[in-house]
């Protein structure tokens, strides 16, 4: 039976110099909640990097804070994690920020946002930047971004050599993309780490129900965590740079019709949303662990994927023994470490009774102990 997603946090001991990245995410958005994350509580956490979701930009290149808390308290809070070992970068673009923003910036105010990142990185004491573009050539980009934006990562490695600084890129999982996207010679010679984003595999409007994150394709799941890290991995990226993202939250669905629930299943729109996270279609772990009751699960050992089902409710996420199967590929595959998207998702709260950050938990468990027993 799978367990649901929880384990017992590890002693904060563990010495993380030694060990393989486990890659934070950050989102402030967190903090303006009705019941809200506090900054102090992500040291539990003992991240090897935590990063800050908190920029955007400008058509002319100048960075946009996301929310008035940032500036104002988040980026100075963050600052208590230098407590802990892990490195603080801020994130740059992701959902936050549009392909087509990014195309004109990085096509035409390079030397703009450049210098704007690194007197951002100085003034509020951040390690390095993450580069979250989706995605370039797509969504909105032009063809041309590709070319530019390799220009554009040479150029920023350089300035952020002059000041000591990280350069991750978060890239995506579906090789229809990212062959259009990025020269994979240049990330593996200039960038830190890159991030694969190997979850949420749809990049159209939905029309059925669909895996978080199947670990192996079969006939439903064509596209998986190992064809999307096979594929990046053809065109001879460096793999020990790779983080593989994972991510905490559920995504939910309402089915067209409660008789039909299997999946691929067709459905009327997104499912229910969190009573905190209020976002539809999605639920953060320690609110789906609050209302799980009730739900009838199927697994399936090839895809090492889990759903629930109620009436027409649909649920998929990751467990305990869905996200230690990743870890152990990540081991098995020599790659970099893991990213974890992100912590608020996660139960930070001790919701679900298995301690906080479990995903967290179980990445130091898995990567650093290389335990074999769930």
């Amino acid at each position: 039976m799978i367990k649901i997603y929880c384990v017992v946090l590890l002693a904060s001991f563990i010495d993380l110099a030694f060990a393989q990245n486990i890659y934070c995410y950050y989102d402030s958005i967190a903090a303006t909640l009705s019941t809200p994350l506090v900054l102090d509580s992500l040291l539990a956490a003992n991240c090897t990097h935590y990063t800050y979701i908190g920029l955007g930009l400008t058509l002319k290149g100048e960075l946009r804070f996301l929310r008035d808390y940032d500036k104002s308290a988040g980026f100075s809070a963050f600052q208590l994690l230098r407590s802990s070992n892990g490195k603080l970068l801020i994130s740059l673009g992701g959902v936050y920020e549009s392909s087509s923003t990014f195309s004109t910036v990085i096509g035409s105010y390079t030397d703009t946002v450049i210098n704007n990142i690194a007197l951002f990185l100085n003034r509020y004491n951040f390690d390095g930047i993450d580069i979250d573009w989706r995605y370039p050539a797509s969504r909105g980009g032009r063809a041309v971004d590709k070319t530019n934006f390799q220009k554009f990562i040479i150029r920023l490695r350089a300035r952020l050599n002059m000041i000591n600084k990280l350069l991750v890129i978060s890239v995506s999982p579906n090789e229809s993309v990212f062959t259009a996207a990025y020269d994979s010679t240049t990330l593996s010679l200039y960038a830190d780490m890159i991030n694969i984003f190997a979850f949420n595999f749809t990049d159209v409007t939905e029309t059925k129900t669909a895996n978080l994150a199947p670990l192996f394709s079969n006939t439903a799941n064509p596209v998986s965590v190992n064809s999307s890290i096979s594929d990046w991995l053809s065109t001879k990226v460096r793999k020990g740079k790779i983080n593989l993202v994972v991510g905490t939250y559920a995504r939910t669905y309402t089915l067209a019709s409660a008789k039909q629930n299997t999946l691929g299943a067709p459905i009327r729109g997104p499912g229910i949303a969190g009573v905190n996270t209020k976002q539809s279609g999605y639920l953060a772990q320690y609110e789906f662990c609050a209302l799980n009751a009730g739900y009838a699960n199927t697994t399936d050992d090839v895809t090492y994927t889990v759903f629930y089902t109620k009436d027409t409710s649909w649920i998929s996420t990751e467990t305990a023994d869905t996200l230690i199967q990743k870890y152990t590929y990540v081991l098995d595959r020599a790659l970099g470490g893991v990213a974890i998207y992100s912590l608020d998702w996660d139960d930070w709260s001790d919701q679900c009774g298995g301690g906080v950050f479990p995903a967290v938990a179980l990445a130091q468990q898995y990567l650093y102990l290389g335990s074999s027993n769930p």
